[in-house]
């Protein structure tokens, strides 16, 4: 193994501005320590993927990052906005579809969209033009439950589109897909941010199906960042894959 290897503590070149900054994050629930002293940065732009095993606290920290559970301390900023009770204007940048999103599944895709809108008080949406580009217009008019796994996840995307954000987090957005369902998530993602112009932060246990689409990577094990640079930044220090990486990052860990 190599131990002169080196990486930055940002997923992006430095200067460049952030779309997310994390900065000394820890959390703790009771006893237990779940977050580290996290830090790391998002890019305006491009892919990020943040990966790690179940457990390794990746959830935690979306749910930080959306308000849903406050930090022991540390801080988090969106475009250089901390995130506290007077971020709703970052909010509106923000979109999050968090693992397994919920429906009513007695409503079709536009109805629950509808319903959606209406509680986010966001009537100028165009429902239709999210359908078409999460792939569901030709089942707008479907109830929820009878969509298969894959196409409630792409439905979770749409969810988080409704706020038309610049930032897009999606927490764990292949789980449970087929290798179909799998390949149509990820050239979504990719349309989102090629086509539609989004900074994207996905969470993942999958090393090796995000690495096919990111730009940047932030790899976290048991509430520790372990690294954090762009993919090719890696590649250039003789990685083969994140995967093998990973495992060479906690092998050296254990040794400490």
């Amino acid at each position: 193994m190599n131990q002169n290897r080196q990486c930055r503590t940002t997923a992006g070149p430095s200067g460049q501005k952030a779309a997310l900054r994390i900065t000394n994050l820890c959390k703790t629930f009771g006893k237990k320590e779940v977050l580290k002293n996290l830090n790391f940065e998002v890019p305006k732009g491009g892919i990020t993927g943040f990966l790690g095993p179940n457990g390794a606290g990746k959830s935690t920290t979306i749910k930080i990052i959306a308000g849903l559970v406050a930090p022991t301390s540390g801080t988090v900023e969106i475009e250089g906005v901390p995130m506290n009770g007077n971020s709703s204007a970052v909010f509106q940048k923000l979109g999050i579809m968090f693992e397994a999103p919920a429906f009513y599944n007695y409503l079709t895709a536009r109805q629950n969209f509808v319903l959606l809108t209406r509680l986010q008080q966001n009537r100028a949406v165009d429902i239709d033009h999210i359908l078409k580009i999460v792939g569901l217009s030709g089942s707008a008019d479907v109830k929820v439950g009878e969509f298969s796994q894959g196409m409630r996840q792409r439905l979770g995307i749409g969810q988080a589109l409704l706020v038309q954000p610049e930032f897009l987090i999606l927490d764990e957005p292949t789980n449970a897909l087929d290798p179909l369902g799998r390949k149509e998530m990820k050239n979504l993602i990719l349309h989102l941010a090629q086509t539609e112009k989004m900074t994207i932060f996905i969470s993942s246990h999958l090393l090796s199906e995000i690495e096919q689409i990111c730009t940047h990577a932030v790899i976290i094990h048991e509430g520790r960042i372990l690294a954090a640079d762009a993919i090719n930044a890696l590649r250039e220090h003789g990685i083969q894959t994140l995967e093998d990486y990973f495992l060479e990052l906690i092998e050296k860990e254990n040794q400490c």
